[in-house]
């Protein structure tokens, strides 16, 4: 039998196609290993790098296309793997595929699925059948009986019945995999890893967790069971990955890594030495400086903790429960000992009021510095978790998508999700004691920020008394005086810092050079082609002009040399104001002071020109015209892109 398995779309937090996620998906690889050792063939389509390389349109054309795309692989049968912010792409794919052939069997798979498995067969004809909980053990059980879809003696299916039989059937049982190493190794010559170009690759390291925060499905959908590979069986999928493909740098992927000290410590005995680098999950009260060490000292270079919440208050509610105290000593001794942390937030619990959400932004704003990614996210109801149980009939709908649910595409997407409101939960939020709109506002605001970069932000904040809690409450009081609708944009932010400080004061002039880019945050940064003088260039989409800015690279280095400072430096430290041209996207950072005679040149290219073309122009003006080689420097430093010249009509 072919198979073919459909990957997720799940949308960036940065919102830039160019940056969707392409790391292979350690779920399916799991599936395709446990069908091909069942004799299936297996191919994974992964509609985010179609996306990403340009192949498939992310627009109302989507769904047909990737259904025509999926079809060409002539499938015998066809599995999704669903999460609430990838649903919308499922349903309508799958509903293409039906259309297209009414024989197809259809599978869903996956946390979503698992949860609401009887509500998406009753609902959506398009499916035939939903493989619950972990489906290595099932699922070439599964596909053997498929045809006659006799499964009543396989744990954890549900189905739509045969033409014959009416309604749907479900077997019992949540199917669980109690030893990871048992699984064979997987393939990931299902993705086409060398043309990925990731700075890592991904392996599972575990599966479960032992907590019960009432925000999570992870617990749920994995039964509580916190289960971590061997040390043997872990460098031994690290060696395999290196001799294939030549990686070094690995993610271990486990929600809670290092809630079995003992297992990490044989890990980390296991694996030093070998050269590899790799990051991993944990929580704050699950490692202490001796642990961090032994990580550290074997090749451990990133933490992820998910802090949650600053406020006591909603660390009790939530029944994430950590020791607050902890937050900040474990995040600088990671930083002591050479790791980089990713330190993650949420807000929006519906019990949670200003002073609790202010607590959270506080607790964001100490904790960010170099080597140090601070997040904030909006709560997304998740079927599975308690909490979900408790308020789902409180949902409600206003339209904001968020950071990782798909676009809604039509009237279509939209009846979807008014109609089924629980099982597009995701696009949903729970009413709550601080209005939705100031919700929003807030986590759009500390997003631009923080685009600034944790040097400029945590130096700003030295004029907020450290508190980003006050620097946000000013945005948005100053949204207010603009008549300001909606989401905060860079422009609103930009303008807030100038009637602040100044048009030309340092703080400002490190907002306008961060948030520039914003426009411009999908450049690609394609290689442009060896120089020629005859060839069409054009300026960077990537590069700006500012009047009256500083030079930031000054700035940031002066920052730097003060530490951890309380005061803001003399403005008067950093010369006078000038026109400076900066490049924000991907041909790398750059900020340089322009003479009035390059500023010029580079305006021409406003307009695509060749630069054989601006050299005459110039000649013609004043006499004399740079040299070719002036004109090479400009397009080997990303300024001067190739562009094609648009004929006049």
């Amino acid at each position: 039998m072919k198979v073919v398995l459909v990957d997720n779309l799940v949308m960036p937090e940065e919102g830039a196609v160019s940056l969707l996620d392409v790391h292979p998906h350690l779920g399916l690889l799991a599936l395709a290993a446990a069908a091909e050792a069942d004799g299936h063939r297996v191919e994974i389509y992964d509609p985010k790098r179609e996306i990403r390389q340009g192949r498939l349109a992310y627009d109302e054309s989507l769904y047909e296309r990737a259904a025509a795309r999926i079809l060409q692989a002539s499938p015998d049968a066809v599995g999704f793997t669903t999460l609430g912010c990838s649903l919308l792409f499922v349903v309508n794919v799958a509903g293409v595929l039906r259309r297209g052939n009414r024989d197809l069997p259809i599978l869903l798979g996956g946390p979503h699925a698992t949860m609401l498995h009887r509500e998406l067969l009753a609902r959506f004809p398009q499916f035939d059948v939903v493989v619950r909980y972990e489906a290595d053990e099932t699922f070439a059980s599964v596909l053997k009986n498929l045809e006659r879809r006799l499964f009543d003696l396989i744990p954890g299916v549900s189905w739509r019945r045969s033409s014959r039989h009416d309604g749907l059937g479900f077997t019992e049982g949540k199917p669980k995999v109690e030893n990871l190493d048992r699984l064979p190794l997987y393939s990931y010559d299902h993705y086409p890893v060398e043309d990925l170009g990731l700075s890592l690759l991904r392996i599972e390291a575990g599966r479960g967790c032992p907590f019960a925060c009432t925000f999570c499905s992870t617990a749920g959908f994995f039964q509580r069971s916190f289960r971590l590979k061997t040390a043997e069986r872990l460098v031994r999928e690290l060696d395999a990955l290196h001799g294939r493909y030549g990686y070094t740098e690995f993610k271990l992927d486990h929600d809670m890594f290092t809630v079995n000290r003992s297992k990490v410590a044989e890990f980390c005995e296991a694996v030093r030495g070998r050269g590899y680098r790799w990051r991993v999950s944990a929580r704050v009260d699950c490692v202490d400086r001796e642990l961090l060490r032994l990580m550290a000292d074997a090749g451990c270079a990133g933490l992820y903790f998910g802090i949650e919440t600053g406020s006591e208050r909603m660390q009790r509610i939530s029944q994430k429960r950590l020791e607050l105290g902890m937050v900040e000593p474990m995040l600088e001794a990671a930083r002591e000992f050479g790791m980089e942390t990713t330190a993650s937030f949420i807000t929006g619990y519906p019990e949670e009021t200003e002073a609790d959400r202010d607590e959270t932004l506080d607790m964001m704003g100490r904790a960010t510095r170099p080597g140090r990614l601070t997040q904030l996210h909006l709560l997304m109801p998740e079927p599975g978790t308690p909490l979900f149980a408790q308020r789902s009939g409180e949902l409600r709908y206003d339209g904001y998508r968020g950071r990782f649910n798909a676009n809604i595409f039509g009237e279509g997407d939209e009846r979807l999700i008014a109609e089924h409101a629980e099982l597009f939960s995701t696009y949903y939020y729970y009413p709550g004691e601080v209005a939705r709109e100031e919700q929003i506002f807030v986590v759009e605001t500390v997003d631009v920020l923080r685009r600034a970069g944790p040097v400029a932000l945590r130096y700003t904040l030295r004029a907020y008394g450290g508190r980003l809690s006050r620097l946000a409450r000013e945005i948005r009081q100053f949204g207010r005086t603009r008549g300001w609708a909606g989401q905060p944009e860079a422009s609103l932010v930009a303008a807030y810092f100038e009637e602040k400080f100044g048009r030309t004061h340092h703080i400002t002039a490190l907002f306008r050079y961060a948030l520039a880019g914003e426009e411009t945050a999908d450049v690609t940064g394609e290689e442009t082609g060896a120089f020629d003088r005859r060839k069409v260039y054009r300026v960077g989409a990537d590069v700006h002009i500012f009047q009256e800015l500083r030079d930031c690279a000054l700035i940031l280095n002066r920052i730097r040399e003060t530490g951890e400072g309380d005061g803001l430096i003399d403005d008067g430290e950093f010369g006078e104001p000038g026109v400076f041209l900066t490049r924000t996207g991907g041909g790398g950072a750059l900020c340089a002071r322009l003479d009035a005679g390059t500023e010029a040149i580079v305006g021409l290219f406003a307009e695509p020109r060749s630069c054989e073309e601006v050299m005459t122009m110039i000649e013609e003006a004043a006499g004399v015209a740079p040299e070719a080689g002036f004109f090479e420097e400009l397009v080997n430093a990303g300024i001067l892109a190739e562009a094609e010249r648009v004929a006049a009509r």
